[in-house]
């Protein structure tokens, strides 16, 4: 079916969003089963353990957008001359969620590109990056990372260390890059280095360029993660050339494109709101325990459920610009709140299912998913910036508050 025909049969770019929600979930029966309520959306983590469970994570991915686009459901708010839709971002959470009523691939692999790049480039972007990045980026057929994390340098971005030097018409990059998901099989990558040294302010004087990670003098370490996850990687950068045409923004200005970049990875891609995922994994734990009938183990699993609605409620509040006026910060709200929500449920299937949780027959299909989901849960407070840097930006820039002492 063409991009062109799917949105024609209903109204094309006027279509309301009560249309455009049976359009879509009337595309996405015909490919797909409605979502089984016993289903453990933690068994995608499980399988992308596996050697090969990535890669086929990542091409289902890939396939499942490439559809998508194809369909004229992808990257809908984006005009139809880089790739989208021409519509708004409430066809894009529609999408959303008529995506997770079924048994769909997940997209989350795709989420670097599609939730940061694609937003930052059409925020700071030249017209000429727009054109030739979006649309490949859209479509799917690009995936994209971030290298902002250093070694020295996680939550605290700003004494980063990667260097970029202007040297005639180019720019050559040295230093080391840690924490990017995806960066193994990244096309291109956004990074930040530092180009101006002398910088009055900290701040000042780093630039964010577009890499193409197959440039001469990158490297990249896959390493494995706690949960035994393969998508974080460390990436090295030995005299890699780069222009100004690959600049993404102004130069010395890049703390500024980032913060946007970051505000985006807080509130998370399409919502983060977990759709329904957190309640699935609550009850099922409930449902499998000797507590169904306690009052106290009920009780928290309603908490985690009335958690999971308000959660939602605040990503469509933020997303309509109600949260701080705007504030691009309000999206630290959403890390936090996500973050504990990711912890909590991990610690309640544990308790609900007790020894089973914990130790499990290895004869057990998926008899380790609680287990992995409890030590998976742990990066949800630390990665995309911590917590107590995300309570500081919600106390400065979300409610005022006076400035922390340096």
């Amino acid at each position: 079916m063409s991009r062109s025909s799917v949105l024609s049969d209903v109204g094309g770019p006027a279509i309301e969003l009560a249309e455009f929600r049976r359009c879509v979930r009337g595309w996405l029966a015909a490919r797909y089963p409605l979502c089984d309520e016993s289903r453990d959306d933690d068994r995608l983590d499980v399988i992308a353990r596996a050697p090969d469970g990535h890669r086929a994570m990542i091409d289902q991915a890939v396939a499942l957008q490439k559809d998508l686009h194809a369909a004229g459901f992808a990257a809908l708010a984006l005009p139809r001359k880089y790739g989208g839709a021409g519509l708004t971002s409430a066809h894009q959470y529609v999408v959303a969620e008529e995506l997770s009523r079924v048994d769909a691939p997940s997209l989350r692999a795709l989420g670097i590109g599609l939730g940061l790049a694609m937003p930052t480039i059409m925020g700071a972007g030249t017209e000429e990056q727009k054109r030739r990045f979006l649309p490949p980026l859209v479509s799917g057929h690009e995936i994209w990372c971030q290298l902002f994390s250093e070694p020295d340098a996680g939550s605290d971005l700003v004494s980063l260390r990667t260097r970029a030097t202007h040297d005639g018409n180019a720019w050559i990059v040295n230093g080391q890059k840690v924490w990017s998901s995806l960066a193994s099989d990244a096309a291109y990558g956004m990074l930040l280095a530092r180009t101006d040294p002398e910088a009055d302010r900290p701040h000042s004087g780093i630039t964010m360029f577009i890499l193409s990670m197959s440039s001469r003098g990158v490297s990249v370490r896959p390493l494995v993660d706690i949960a035994g996850g393969r998508h974080f990687n460390e990436v090295f950068l030995e005299d890699v050339v780069l222009h100004d045409s690959d600049v993404l923004g102004e130069i010395n200005r890049g703390w500024h494109v980032a913060t946007g970049t970051l505000s985006g990875e807080r509130s998370g891609y399409l919502g983060g709101s977990g759709a329904g995922r957190r309640r699935r994994q609550a009850e099922q734990a409930l449902a499998a325990s000797s507590l169904r009938s306690d009052r106290v183990a009920r009780q928290r699993v309603v908490d985690i459920i009335a958690r999971e609605r308000l959660l939602e409620l605040l990503v469509g509040r933020i997303g309509a610009g109600a949260v701080a006026g705007g504030n691009g910060a309000a999206g630290s709200l959403v890390k936090v709140a996500a973050g504990n929500l990711e912890q909590l449920v991990a610690e309640v299937v544990i308790d609900l299912l007790g020894a089973r949780g914990l130790a499990w027959d290895t004869r057990e299909r998926d008899g380790n998913v609680a287990a992995h989901g409890l030590n998976a849960s742990r990066q949800a407070t630390i990665a995309g910036g911590t917590h107590q840097i995300q309570s500081n930006l919600i106390g400065e820039r979300v409610l005022g508050l006076p400035r922390e002492a340096r």
